[in-house]
């Protein structure tokens, strides 16, 4: 029985965020899991009475047409379709597969499954008993069954049947079912493989300068959350270890940029979310950070591009040491020259509403009840703080505003650093 439990731990599978990394920056949370009393997993109110799912927006019906894609979270068998329901419901109450609409539902190995609610028409990429793998498109983002605008209503499953929320929080038991879940409001990273430390390229010491472009040389695209900044990057990142044989702040540079690159510190290569200790995170123009270094250590800088952005750049540190004695540092590479010598040596849309009482869900199972989900207008293009889109314009269930409380808590969210495309 001991081993059984064991091998079931092993087989546990983690999910990637649900969609194609080319449309990861169009999406965004406008409901989360309802765990009693409208509570979400972060212990804040986004979400709405009886929500089983989390649903993410797209941008309204703009987001819908121009194909917003919907991706397997993990490798599994496809158990469930259902597609030809009408996809521009706006009511809340269109119905179709149970009040799910066009869906899939995919079994995983550990025995859990995952639901993707409220596709497009005619969508769905896949047929049951088809073996997919994470990251495999399965369809597109639309507004059928009980769906009041476009989005994605994404449910876990549990082997017993009932639904369990993917996020773990301080209101929510873990653990997470993501493998890069990212701060409340943001969303989880697009990855499927595990992620593993930075891959840095070389080190520099001060007065060093290295000019490149962020998707050449060492780029890499594993890694998509630094801590310091919620922001969740879709790459590609650079690294570089730098140094010091002094106590003293090290201020370092990122200029000559045409695309949002942005800059962090950390304290080490691992790059998992821990130990930052700066960053610098401008919608436009250069980057600059600063922190104080202990003389003799190495500390790891990232550049990575915000929605893929790539560009040009010069990364430049500046502070009064060098390296340790007998370290050698990194010269300037790729094809463009380092600029100074080297010394030698990343609504309220919700699920259209739960499935009524006694409404069946996908594969038999009966739908989560609830009150009907918050409603409203379509949202505006995503914005980097993703819960700023009051009125999202989906909501699982009858068609109706978000509590008074709810809209005022997402319109705070509003003031955040950029506007989306």
């Amino acid at each position: 029985m001991l081993l059984a439990l064991l091998a079931g731990v092993a087989q546990a599978q983690d999910y990637r965020f649900p969609t194609s990394d080319a449309d990861y920056g169009h999406f965004y949370p406008t409901a989360y899991y309802d765990h009693g009393g409208s509570t979400d997993w972060d212990c804040g109110a986004v979400t709405y009475s009886g929500h089983r799912g989390s649903d993410f927006g797209v941008g309204g019906f703009d987001g819908m047409d121009a194909g917003r894609d919907i991706v397997a979270a993990a490798d599994g068998e496809v158990v469930t379709i259902n597609d030809g329901e009408y996809d521009e419901c706006t009511t809340g109450d269109c119905g179709g597969g149970g009040g799910y609409g066009n869906y899939v539902t995919i079994e995983h190995g550990d025995g859990r499954s995952t639901i993707y609610a409220h596709m497009k028409q005619w969508s769905v990429a896949v047929a049951e008993g088809d073996r997919v793998e994470c990251g495999q498109t399965i369809g597109e983002v639309g507004s059928s069954g009980n769906s009041t605008g476009p989005h994605l209503h994404f449910e876990v499953r549990e082997s017993s049947g009932s639904a369990s929320d993917p996020f773990d929080g301080p209101c929510s038991a873990p653990p997470s079912y993501w493998r890069s879940q990212g701060a409340h409001g943001y969303l989880p990273a697009p990855s499927c493989a595990e992620e593993g430390p930075c891959e840095t390229e070389g080190e520099l010491t001060c007065g060093d300068s290295v000019s490149g472009r962020s998707d050449a040389g060492g780029a890499t695209s594993d890694h998509y959350f630094y801590g310091c900044e919620t922001w969740m990057y879709s790459g590609p990142e650079r690294s570089w270890t730098v140094i010091t044989d002094r106590d003293e702040p090290i201020t370092v540079t990122l200029s000559g940029l045409s695309e949002d690159l942005d800059l962090y510190a950390l304290e080490t290569d691992a790059c998992d979310g821990g130990g930052c200790l700066a960053s610098s995170s401008n919608a436009d123009g250069d980057e600059s950070l600063s922190f104080d270094a202990a003389g003799g250590r190495a500390y790891v800088l990232v550049l990575d591009g915000w929605e893929g952005a790539v560009s040009d750049f010069t990364l430049s540190v500046d502070c009064d040491g060098g390296l340790p004695s007998g370290g050698d540092t990194a010269q300037g590479e790729d094809t463009a020259p380092a600029v100074d010598t080297a010394p030698s040596g990343d609504s309220a849309d919700s699920d259209s509403g739960p499935v009524g009482p006694g409404d069946p869900g996908p594969g038999g199972e009966p739908g989560p009840g609830g009150d009907p989900g918050p409603g409203g207008d379509e949202a505006a293009a995503w914005p980097r703080a993703s819960l700023s889109d009051v009125g999202g314009g989906c909501g699982c269930g009858a068609p109706g505003g978000p509590p008074a409380l709810l809209a005022a808590f997402l319109s705070l969210l509003l003031i955040r650093r950029r506007a989306g495309p």
